[in-house]
């Protein structure tokens, strides 16, 4: 039986630039780092010889993000597209979409789109929306909503 969600997972380049970029960019939280290899993590992930570095980062609500990067086997150049089958994204709810968008700009981040708006069928608006890419292209949601 399913007791709870626990973190979502992110395969990453480089660990360092990312935590910097989920820290200094996104405003979360270290909460600590690791290095598996040996058995546990050969089992674990399948792959002979497996050598990890990983990174936990959150924003307090519970919800950890989990920053993986292969050593050993060596992190793949593959990339999902929005629409490909098994892209995911990790969306966070925002106070105020129009200065998180200000912000966020400022501090290098590149978004697809301005924040879109979404109304009900009686023009009243419902949330706005936006999506950009961390530094390995992993998709990010952000959603204010009204």
């Amino acid at each position: 039986m399913l007791k709870s969600m626990f973190h979502t997972g992110f395969v990453v380049r480089d660990i360092d630039r990312t935590i910097d970029f989920y820290t200094n960019v996104m405003g979360l939280k270290l909460v600590g780092r690791t290095e598996r290899q040996g058995d546990f993590a050969c089992k674990l992930l399948a792959f002979p010889d497996a050598h990890i570095k990983g990174a936990f980062v959150e924003l307090g609500d519970g919800h950890q993000l989990e920053l993986i990067q292969y050593i050993n086997p060596p992190v793949g150049d593959g990339h999902l597209h929005r629409n490909d089958a098994g892209a995911s994204h990790l969306a966070f709810f925002v106070e105020n979409i129009e200065e998180f968008y200000a912000d966020k700009s400022s501090k290098g981040l590149t978004f697809n789109s301005d924040p879109a708006a979404l109304y009900d069928d009686g023009g009243k608006l419902l949330r706005k929306a936006l999506y950009a890419q961390d530094p390995d292209g992993n998709w990010l949601e952000f959603v204010e909503l009204f």
